[in-house]
C-alpha cells in the first residue's frame, strides 16, 4: 500500500509583507493629512476673504452715509505716515470699535443710519482685521512690500487680514490677505 504523505503549507504573512502593508499605510496616512492641512489652509483664507469683502460692503455703506472711513478717516483718501491703522491691540482701536463706525457710532459721524454690520469677526487665526491707508504695496503686482521702496511700491488703503503669521502694523508680509480699496 502506498501511503501518501500530505505536507500541509502554513499560512500567513511574513515578516517583510507584514512591514510592506505598515509602510503603505504609513504612507497613504502622510499624504492624507497633508491634502487636509493644505485644504483647510485654503478653507481659512477663503474664509478671510470673504469676511473682507463684507466688510468693504460695510464700509462703502458707511461711506455713502456719513462721507467718512472708520475711524472719522477722510473717505476715498490714500496717506503716508505712519498712525492711522485701524486694527488690534497694537493700534490705537479697532475696527470693532464704536469710534470706527461700523457696528456703532460714537455719536461724531454726521448722517450715520448703522450698523452697518452686526459684528466683525475675528480672522480664521484668531486676529482682528485691520483698514489701513498707508499700507505699502507692490506697484505692478499689488502684494505686500515689505520695505519702504518709493520706486517699487506705493500706499494704498485696503481693509485685510494679517494673516496666519498675525503679524501686522506697518509689518507687512507675504501672507497678509488684502482687499485695495484706494491707489
Amino acid at each position: 500500500m502506498f501511503n501518501i504523505i500530505i505536507k500541509k503549507q502554513k499560512s500567513g504573512f511574513t515578516i517583510i509583507e507584514l512591514l510592506v502593508v505598515i509602510a503603505i499605510i504609513a504612507l497613504l496616512s502622510t499624504l492624507g493629512s497633508v491634502v487636509m492641512n493644505n485644504a483647510r489652509n485654503k478653507a481659512k483664507t477663503s474664509k478671510a476673504q470673504h469676511d473682507i469683502a463684507q466688510i468693504e460692503k460695510a464700509m462703502n455703506i458707511l461711506a455713502n452715509d456719513t462721507n467718512e472711513w472708520p475711524g472719522h478717516q477722510t473717505f476715498d483718501a490714500v496717506f503716508s505716515g505712519n498712525g492711522n491703522e485701524i486694527c488690534d491691540d497694537d493700534c490705537p482701536f479697532g475696527l470693532k470699535a464704536t469710534s470706527s463706525g461700523l457696528v456703532a457710532t460714537d455719536g461724531i459721524f454726521l448722517n450715520w443710519a448703522g450698523p452697518y454690520m452686526d459684528t466683525i469677526p475675528d480672522d480664521p487665526w484668531g486676529h482682528q482685521y485691520f483698514f489701513d491707508t498707508d499700507y505699502r504695496v507692490k506697484k505692478l503686482s499689488g502684494d505686500p512690500c515689505p520695505v519702504a521702496d518709493p520706486i517699487l511700491c506705493e500706499n494704498v488703503a485696503v481693509v485685510g487680514s494679517y494673516g496666519p503669521d498675525g503679524v501686522g502694523n506697518n509689518t507687512y508680509n507675504s501672507d497678509d490677505i488684502i482687499k485695495i480699496l484706494k491707489r
